[in-house]
């Protein structure tokens, strides 16, 4: 009696997984998930605007040897998606208002430069829109990948075949429960294989991406995301982990956390931004700042 039950608990465990495995989608499935998330992610996104509470500290310096540089600055910004050129690219941009708790003077006319007399060609807005977004960074070196949400552009159509993706074990997953469930959490590590990388450094220069997200498999929806771009000069990690937000079907960045190591100087690049006060905005362009005739 004892051996007949025991096999048909064995039986029945064993039934259990297959039924497991056949319900667990395939890598290209849960690829092609988060492609159309990203996708309504972009578009049901644009009309919504975060405020965006952001601190940078530099340590280190120019140069080897050099004198020891340490600087600190706090920003807070409105940041919003952002079409440029015929409307079928998306940026993230920076609209800073306040800078170590001054407000910043210009700002009327910036943007108006930037959205309403902005110019036609969609490179030239969006290397205007890039500009501006990392006008008030700090430390030796030019940058604009401290965006949020810019993990989640490896992952659309465009990009994926850019990329080699692998699923891994995805560790302590309790800490997506307020997001989805366990057993849908999905980790995907992920390497760029392909030259013009979608990361560019000083001179135009390639500059890999890779790193790795936690992805509800079931949806699509991104819980968190690492990104890693490095090359011979610096190494960046841009660290994004999602929440809920009332009012939304979107999961928003929560808080992002960036490093940058700089390998010749060893100097060293922290932020830390936290997002709240999500809301939808209206543009208008029929104004024009003081000073327009």
């Amino acid at each position: 009696m004892r051996v007949a039950c025991a096999g048909v608990l064995v039986a029945v465990v064993l039934a259990s997984l297959a039924a497991r495995q056949e319900a667990e989608p395939a890598l290209d499935v849960v690829l092609a998930r988060a492609a159309a998330y990203v996708t309504s992610y972009q578009t049901r996104l644009a009309g919504i605007v975060a405020e965006e509470h952001y601190r940078q500290n530099v340590l280190g310096s120019q140069r080897r040897g050099g004198p020891q540089l340490r600087e600190f600055r706090e920003l807070r910004s409105d940041l919003l998606l952002v079409k440029t050129g015929n409307g079928d690219s998306w940026l993230q941009f920076r609209d800073v208002f306040e800078v170590n708790r001054k407000p910043v003077r210009d700002r009327d006319e910036r943007l108006y430069k930037l959205f309403v007399g902005a110019s036609a060609d969609a490179a030239e807005q969006a290397a205007a829109i890039q500009a501006e977004s990392s006008r008030y960074n700090i430390g030796p070196i030019m940058r604009t990948i401290n965006m949020p949400m810019l993990a989640l552009t490896l992952f659309d159509r465009l990009n994926q075949p850019r990329f080699e993706y692998k699923k891994v074990k995805p560790g302590n997953v309790r800490r997506f429960a307020a997001l989805a469930a366990e057993a849908d959490v999905w980790q995907i590590d992920y390497n760029e294989t392909q030259a013009g990388t979608v990361v560019r450094g000083a001179g135009d220069k390639d500059i890999p991406s890779h790193g790795r997200v936690w992805i509800d498999g079931r949806t699509g929806r991104f819980l968190r995301t690492e990104l890693i771009s490095e090359d011979t000069e610096v190494r960046a990690l841009i660290d994004v982990s999602y929440r809920a937000e009332p009012g939304l079907e979107l999961l928003v960045p929560a808080e992002m956390r960036e490093t940058y190591e700089l390998r010749r100087t060893l100097a060293r690049i922290d932020g830390r931004a936290t997002y709240g006060r999500f809301r939808r905005f209206t543009v208008t362009t029929s104004e024009k700042p003081k000073g327009q005739g």
